[in-house]
Parts: C-alpha cells; structure tokens; sequence
C-alpha cells in the first residue's frame, strides 16, 4: 500500500531551501499533533510556533523514506520523529496515513507521541555525514553581499579598507577550521558547514563569536556567501545533530536570546534574512 518510489515522488526534489513547505506538499500535518511532541520531547526552545520542530521533521521524516527506514501496518506508515526521545528516553514517533481528501496533500499526519501501536517501529533515519574539507582549500567570499548588504552586521570593521575585511574574515574561518570549532548544518538539500568568526577577541572559544560564516564545500575550495549572526545557525544546525545539547552552548544561548524574534522565513532560510 505504501511504495517507496511513490512516496519518494510525492516528496519531490531534495534540492531546496523549503523543506518545510516541502513536507507540507506531502503530508498534512496538524498543529496540535507539533505542538504534542514539542511537550513530549527533551525541553528545548522550538521558537514561534515550534517553527525549527517542523523544520527538524521535515529533512528527518524526508531520510527516512529515502533511506527505507519507515515500516508498514494496514493503512498507515511509520516514522521515527527524527532521533527525539522524551525525556525518559522513549523514542517518539509518526504515524501516516493516506489522505482520502481528493485534491489534498497524499498523506495526513494521524498520530504523533512514544504510544505508537505498530506490527513493527522504525528505527531512526542516520543523518547524512558532512563532506570533508579539502587541504588547503582557497576561500572564496561573495564580497558585495558579505562587505556591502550586510556590513551592519560587523560594525567595527567598518572603517577598514575592503581588502583588510575580506583577509579578516578569510583569517577567522581558516582559524576556526583549523580547530575544529566548524559545524554541520543543513541547507538547500545538501549538508554543509557553519564557521564560527572570532574576529574581536580569541580569548574564550567557548563564548559566542562575532559573527558565524555558512560555507559550500567545493572540490578545492570554500564558498563563503554570506556572514550571520550567531543565533541565525540554530535552525539548520538542530537538524544536523541527535540531541541539541550536542550544540555549542554558545548556539543555544544565542538561539534561547532571540528565538521569539526570529520569523519562519528566517528560519528556513537564513542566508536571505
């Protein structure tokens, strides 16, 4: 009743920076049943309408199609909720059916929570590993959208000449790689890095930086598009990770200060805010 291939079809493209709006095209989900697993789960801040749950869910109900790791009784399918668990360590999650609403969505989210009665659970989809960056790769900055769109951002570089800035900004990330201090994020489809940029001081790694730097991971070098402010990365970070207290406590406490002020298309897509 439920084909792989068919479901892979109604998902669409993989190639995207709306995946929220992806997992809505293929299934109507609820809200009662997001705002459910946002008590049941681990306490951790969801912001404006549990906005970055539904984008957690959408790249991890999305795996676990594509990986096969969904199972089928009667005329429902299921899924792990990503890797969420309650706070007792119970797994939670999802349950589908198909929706008998022509000219809806395919599927319709029936249930959601640890209390799932299935012939047989899921196990939970493995997160796509971060490509390796490459030695002695060359950094190659969009300088127009970094330097001039968003130079608010970094006010007190504002007086330096823009070839200082770029060998700044270029200085900070290759610093940061070098420590490992680089994060997996998830963006259009593909995973990739988020660089932390100390540029005032390098005193405490454990603080939050000045500024954070997407970067696309090339065969010999990285594209740096655009520079962020810390708690911009939370939202493609989360999903990259089981647990969010696998995250920097500098990315928490960033995200927890400004969450409430982040708007869903900000969330979704970052780069554009």
């Amino acid at each position: 009743m439920f084909d792989q291939a068919e479901m892979l079809g109604y998902l669409g493209d993989s190639y995207t920076n709306k995946v929220v709006e992806r997992l809505n095209r293929f299934a109507f989900i609820p809200n009662e049943l997001i705002d459910s697993l946002a008590t049941d789960a681990l306490t951790q801040n969801w912001g404006a309408n549990n906005f970055v749950l539904k984008k957690y869910l959408a790249a991890h109900v999305a795996w676990s199609i594509e990986q096969g790791r969904f199972t089928v009784g009667g005329d429902q399918f299921y899924v792990t909720a990503g890797h969420l668990q309650t706070r007792y360590g119970t797994p939670l999650y999802l349950a589908f059916s198909k929706n008998r609403n022509t000219g809806r969505e395919p599927y319709y989210l029936v249930a959601a929570g640890s209390k799932i009665s299935a012939p047989q659970l899921p196990i939970p989809p493995d997160i796509p590993p971060a490509p390796v960056l490459p030695d002695r790769a060359e950094i190659v900055m969009m300088h127009d959208h970094i330097l001039g769109d968003n130079a608010s951002r970094f006010p007190w570089l504002n007086q330096t000449p823009r070839v200082a800035q770029m060998c700044a900004i270029s200085g900070a990330i290759q610093w940061s790689i070098n420590r490992g201090l680089h994060l997996s994020q998830w963006y259009f489809g593909r995973m990739t890095y988020v660089v932390p940029l100390y540029l005032q001081s390098r005193e405490d790694i454990t603080a939050a930086p000045d500024l954070i730097a997407p970067v696309q991971v090339n065969p010999d070098s990285l594209l740096v598009r655009t520079v962020l402010l810390p708690h911009m990365a939370y939202g493609n970070s989360r999903v990259a990770v089981k647990r969010h207290d696998q995250l920097p406590h500098w990315l928490i406490a960033a995200w927890d200060e400004h969450a409430d002020l982040m708007t869903e298309a900000e969330i979704e897509n970052p780069e554009t805010a």
